[in-house]
């Protein structure tokens, strides 16, 4: 766990964007609409998932995951019959005949296919567990389907007593919003931000955010953490170092951040990366 730095003042500016390969033209999957047969798959998850007991990730009760055909239709969601472990059956349906192929989690009806792989969405505001990470998993409904996080997950603690209301980690280039996943190698691709908001993951709290929180961000070799944290009052406390070894955001990793500590201060400051009309 590498200790965290609070600023005296405000963030460096935000590094400029670098240029990514722009993703293929997205080929819109047809839903599946009728002829549609009951079917049970399994599937597992040997890497992080949505919740942490200990060390093993585990599924949820209730959990809905997508499948792709083939012929690339999308079938209706598929549910998970039980939870607390790291392998369940989903029940769903599929088109007669057709053969299951790419399954991803959590469902999104919008989520469709390029050239490049299975295209999904990475949402910026959270819910603070993993289960805002986007799995994908590869198999056949004999076989069952097992699961990669696509994303990585950073993990911290929080303190009651900083009264943290927002929690925003922001990086020089993408952290959420679309990607693409080759389902052969299961490398993410994205295109370079374009707004700031496509910069940064954010977890929100209506009263003080207390205990272990996780965010979601989609892979990268920045070795760089910024993070802004606003308490209730409306003040910013920033965090800001370099990470000196290790890949911080791999791909279906946890970095752990530990516990703020409660000895950070709170300014009347912005994000630097902020339009004008929105700094305090």
């Amino acid at each position: 766990m590498k200790k965290l730095y609070s600023l005296i003042g405000s963030l460096a500016a935000v590094l400029a964007i670098a240029s990514c390969t722009k993703e293929a033209a997205v080929e819109t999957a047809p839903k599946a609409s009728k002829n549609l047969v009951d079917v049970t798959v399994e599937a597992s998850v040997p890497e992080t998932r949505v919740t942490l007991d200990g060390a093993s990730p585990l599924w949820t009760k209730g959990d809905q995951i997508g499948i792709f055909t083939e012929d690339l239709v999308l079938c209706p969601p598929f549910t998970a019959n039980a939870g607390g472990s790291k392998s369940t059956t989903f029940s769903g349906q599929k088109p007669e005949y057709s053969v299951l192929a790419t399954a991803f989690f959590p469902y999104d009806a919008s989520a469709s296919f390029s050239k490049s792989g299975v295209c999904l969405t990475l949402p910026r505001k959270q819910s603070g567990t993993a289960a805002s990470g986007v799995m994908v998993g590869t198999g056949n409904q004999q076989d069952g389907f097992v699961f990669q996080n696509v994303c990585s997950l950073v993990r911290m603690t929080l303190p009651a007593s900083l009264d943290i209301r927002r929690v925003e980690l922001i990086r020089s280039d993408r952290v959420a919003g679309p990607f693409t996943v080759d389902t052969g190698s299961f490398s993410v691709t994205s295109t370079a931000p374009s707004t700031y908001l496509d910069s940064r993951a954010e977890i929100n709290g209506t009263s003080a955010l207390s205990g272990e929180y996780i965010l979601a961000v989609l892979p990268s070799t920045s070795k760089k953490l910024e993070m802004a944290l606003t308490n209730g009052a409306g003040k910013v406390a920033f965090v800001n170092t370099t990470f000196k070894t290790g890949n911080a955001y791999a791909a279906g990793r946890i970095k752990n951040l530990g516990t703020f500590p409660t000895s950070l201060t709170f300014y009347d400051a912005a994000l630097v990366a902020d339009p004008t009309n929105t700094q305090l």
